[in-house]
């Protein structure tokens, strides 16, 4: 029974293990994760490939650390990984999306 109960653990681990991956966005050895400002993000990422608009118009212009409102960062790492989107509103990050496979 004992044997069981072990499995079980490990099964519901390993279930949530890519949730709590997909929480975040790796960044050389650090992770970024939501609530971080977007200085945090900048300093520890780099700058975005691209950013987008609420409406998903591309923005212009270098990231700020301290914007406001909302916008959308873009992070395309490749062919191998996927894309993350970034949510930041009034300069915290609130959200990261995946979408598919990079350029």
């Amino acid at each position: 029974m004992r044997r069981f109960a072990g499995f079980g653990l490990v099964v519901l681990l390993s279930g949530l293990a890519p949730r709590i991956a997909d929480a975040g966005l790796a960044c050389g050895r650090t992770v970024v994760l939501p609530g971080a400002t977007a200085r945090e993000v900048l300093a520890k990422c780099g700058a975005p490939t691209r950013r987008q608009a609420p409406d998903g118009k591309p923005r212009k212009g270098k990231a700020k650390p301290g914007g406001g409102g909302r916008e959308t960062w873009v992070y395309d790492l490749g062919p191998r990984q996927l894309v993350r989107y970034l949510t930041f509103e009034r300069g915290r990050l609130r959200a990261i999306d995946l979408g598919g496979y990079g350029r």
